[in-house]
């Protein structure tokens, strides 16, 4: 189902699919990143050898969130409530960079981790009902501005000596600088992961106190500086 078709901006697909949920339950629960550990987000009614085996964990899916109609409510609603021209010049705006994608696939999971890849131009997006559904247009912003840091940023900080873990970290840190973006659209603000605070925080202040909010210019302050504004490893 394609959502948003526009001249000249980029197309944004959501895609409902239990097999491709299912992958990502398996291989959530062994997933470790920033801190966290996935496995613990697994619900209490539902075991980790349940989860396993694919016939029970499709009928458990099937059961709770996808016969009774809840992810296409929840497809619906983001076909409703996204823009995705007003996304794509926002980061535009922010990043001084152009996508390179000409179409995004978001993919809605019903665990509570959602990873991205953009060499498959695609990313999951968790599935909520009632309580703040909002947070979703957030996390495609999240999303969508990790895909112009890899394709246009991820080389120069490499050629700052950073390792791959911390350009990680720091690309993840870098989202703080959306929420003035997300509160100007009457969004929730991007929090990030508890690992990543502290560097969020001075990411903050040095964005807010730079005069030309030049996103290139300020990365490079950064990188020169990466080293006592400490990047987690």
């Amino acid at each position: 189902m394609i959502l948003v078709v526009c001249n000249g901006c980029m197309k944004i697909r959501v895609e409902k699919n239990i097999d491709k949920d299912i992958s990502n339950w398996q291989r959530s629960l062994s997933a470790k990143s920033y801190g966290v550990n996935w496995g613990r987000f697994l619900p209490e009614d539902i075991s980790s050898a349940e989860v396993q085996d694919n016939n029970k964990l499709k009928e458990y899916l099937e059961k709770r969130f996808y016969s009774n109609g809840k992810v296409d409510k929840f497809v619906t609603w983001i076909k409703q409530h996204i823009n995705a021209s007003e996304i794509q010049e926002d980061l535009e705006g922010l990043m001084g960079k152009p996508f390179l994608q000409d179409k995004v696939t978001i993919i809605v999971t019903t665990f509570s981790r959602a990873p991205y890849s953009v060499e498959g131009s695609l990313f999951y997006i968790i599935f909520r009902d009632a309580v703040k559904k909002e947070r979703t247009i957030s996390g495609i912003y999240h999303e969508l501005m990790h895909f112009l840091f890899h394709k246009h940023y991820w080389q120069q900080c490499e050629k700052a000596d950073l390792s791959e873990t911390e350009i990680h970290n720091l690309k993840e840190s870098m989202t703080v600088l959306l929420n003035p973006i997300l509160a100007k659209r009457g969004l929730p603000l991007d929090k990030g992961y508890d690992a990543h605070q502290k560097i969020r925080g001075e990411l903050e202040k040095m964005w807010e106190d730079d005069e030309e909010k030049n996103f290139e210019k300020f990365l490079t302050k950064v990188l020169e500086n990466h080293r006592s504004v400490k990047i987690q490893k």
